[in-house]
């Protein structure tokens, strides 16, 4: 009946709506769903990590919100556990030893983390060594003991090393989404092969379709997710001349080259990193940043009426994909909630989406929330235009860093964020 509440411990949402929990992690993501369905409060964590505090400490966030999934017996539950991807504003919080204790059903992560494929192990391959390689060109130790904790309290750090440092292999936090938990959860690894226009169900989510945006698995979009060869990029730039540009190191002419081989970087490679200067570290640093948010999951999950986007960091090869495919534009265009990309970055939101789809379709309050903590190295970040072009189109946006109360949403102090969005009919 109206006005009936729905709990699972703490968690009390009103009846048909779903409650959408951003928690105040600082620079990272970190958002709680909870979701009625027929068998009851389901719980969905996406993301956990930070590579900047806000007034609470990763350690700090992480114990209170295991607190707020304990079931009515008192036990810490979560049905899905996704990692969007691997850097560390978004898993460096599953290195906590809190989560042995925690009980889950399922892990989702991109296809790329797949411990058995072939391809996927390549392209972490040389994700992984390409920036241990400019980590240590930069003075950076790469063996210390919780690297992702390297960035929490130093805001004076330069954008190579913070994009270095952020990129690392996380394996304590990764290490949990693979093989932790209490439950002996079941490992997901998405998108299926035939999973990115149908969409699917899982009984740990009864009554929920989950349509998998990204990462692609085609082969245009997969090379976006290599870092470029270092020799090959070097004798690249050496050609441009030393008056132009740094080129997009992911545009056309780039890639075009058949010089660009696709492989784990060589010693020689490793080499010219050392020798490079400040501005092509940066470039480097960028291109790195750039392949590890093109494995990023981009989900929408559908709950009666309501279409929930959470796109993680995904950059534009994702969404010139989705936004090409005459059926993923039309469930894009019926978005009611969109959790803001990359923290509200240039290359993470596309214009012709917030201009041209987002409201075009669906029914119900549209609203958005962003993830962020100012940071020196990245003034524009959120993009002051796009959190108002955002704004012009939906009923309500939220920012985790602002403290004061914010038009249609609830915050706890300096904990989280939160808002109840109405599922209506199917």
């Amino acid at each position: 009946m109206t006005g009936t509440l729905l709990s699972s411990g703490s968690l009390i949402v009103p009846e048909g709506h779903v409650l959408v929990r951003m928690y105040d992690i600082g620079f990272g993501d970190c958002f709680l769903l909870a979701i009625p369905t027929p068998d009851g409060l389901k719980k969905v964590l996406i993301d956990c990590g930070s590579i900047h505090k806000r007034n609470k400490t990763k350690s700090e966030i992480v114990k209170r919100l295991i607190e707020d999934v304990r079931d009515d017996e008192g036990v810490p539950q979560i049905d899905v556990v996704i990692a969007t991807h691997r850097h560390s504003d978004h898993v460096s919080g599953f290195s906590r030893r809190d989560w042995e204790n925690v009980q889950v059903g399922e892990v989702w992560m991109p296809w790329t983390e797949d411990p058995e494929d072939s391809e996927a192990r390549r392209i972490r391959n040389a994700q992984s060594s390409f920036a241990v390689a400019l980590a240590g060109s930069l003075g950076i130790a790469t063996a210390l003991e919780d690297p992702e904790d390297a960035l929490e309290e130093d805001d004076a750090t330069g954008l190579s090393s913070t994009l270095a440092l952020n990129a690392l292999s996380n394996e304590r936090a990764m290490n949990t989404l693979h093989h932790g938990f209490k439950g002996h959860p079941r490992r997901r690894f998405l998108p299926d092969e035939d999973s990115v226009v149908t969409g699917f169900g899982t009984a740990s989510l009864p009554g929920v379709v989950v349509h998998v945006l990204g990462p692609s698995r085609t082969e245009e979009v997969i090379r976006d997710m290599d870092p470029p060869n270092a020799q090959a990029y070097f004798r690249f730039q050496a050609g441009v001349g030393q008056n132009q540009e740094i080129p997009e190191l992911f545009g056309n002419y780039y890639w075009d080259n058949d010089d660009v081989p696709l492989n784990v970087l060589t010693d020689a490679d490793i080499k010219t990193i050392h020798s490079f200067n400040d501005q092509e570290e940066n470039a480097l640093a960028i291109a790195l940043d750039k392949a590890v948010n093109g494995t990023s999951l981009m989900l929408l999950f559908v709950v009666g009426n309501l279409h929930l986007l959470f796109p993680g960091d995904a950059q534009w090869g994702t969404w010139k994909a989705a936004l090409e495919d005459p059926v993923t534009r039309r469930l894009l265009e019926k978005t009611n909630f969109y959790k803001v990309g990359h923290h509200g970055s240039h290359n993470a939101t596309p214009v012709e989406f917030v201009e041209d789809v987002l409201g075009v379709g669906g029914t119900g309050p549209r609203s958005a929330m962003v993830s962020v903590r100012s940071r020196s190295q990245w003034e524009q970040i959120p993009r002051k235009p796009l959190l108002e072009n955002l704004e012009a189109r939906v009923g309500a946006i939220a920012r985790s860093d602002v403290t004061e109360d914010q038009p249609g949403f609830r915050r706890d102090g300096d904990w989280h964020v939160e808002i109840e969005l109405p599922i209506g009919a199917e």
